[in-house]
C-alpha cells in the first residue's frame, strides 16, 4: 500500500511525453555529450540514451532492438516523495511494460518502448499524474 503522502504528491505531479524517440546504446565513447542522456558509466564503457540521428557520433558496442519514448515526470514535492519511483515502476510492471527509470531529483525520467506509449500514458493517468503539453 502506497503511503498517503506519496499518493498526494503523485496527484499533484504531472508529466509530458518527449517528441523524439530514443535508443539505448552501450558506447566506448560519446562524441557530443549534449546530444545524449547519460544513464551510467564505468571505466570501460558508457551507457547512453540517444536519438537515432545522433548515433553517428557514438562508437557503438551494442544497442536495443526498438526505440524508446521518454516520459518526463515532474514531482510536485521532491523532498516529500517517499516511494515515488517505486509506485511508477510497480504500476507499469504490473501493466506488463518494459521500462527504464532514472531519477534527476526534481523530476524523473521514464523510458518505455515506442509501441507501449499508450499503455504507459494510461497507467500514469490512473496513478493520478496530470498530463501536460511540453513547454
Amino acid at each position: 500500500m502506497m503511503p498517503q503522502s506519496t499518493q498526494q504528491v503523485i496527484i499533484d505531479s504531472d508529466f509530458f511525453l518527449e517528441a523524439d524517440s530514443f535508443c539505448v546504446v552501450s558506447a566506448r565513447r560519446v562524441g557530443t555529450p549534449e546530444l545524449h542522456r547519460l544513464l551510467c558509466h564505468d571505466d570501460k564503457e558508457i551507457t547512453v540514451i540517444t536519438t537515432e540521428a545522433a548515433l553517428a557520433d557514438v562508437d557503438i558496442i551494442a544497442r536495443n532492438k526498438e526505440q524508446w519514448r521518454l516520459f518526463v515526470i515532474n514531482c510536485a514535492n521532491p523532498f516529500y516523495c517517499v516511494g515515488f519511483l517505486s509506485a511508477i515502476a510497480a504500476a507499469m510492471t504490473q501493466a506488463g511494460l518494459d521500462i527504464l527509470l532514472t531519477s534527476t531529483f526534481s523530476r524523473d525520467l521514464v523510458f518505455v518502448p515506442q509501441a507501449d506509449v499508450d499503455t504507459a500514458t494510461k497507467v500514469l493517468v490512473q496513478l493520478g499524474f496530470k498530463p501536460r503539453q511540453r513547454c
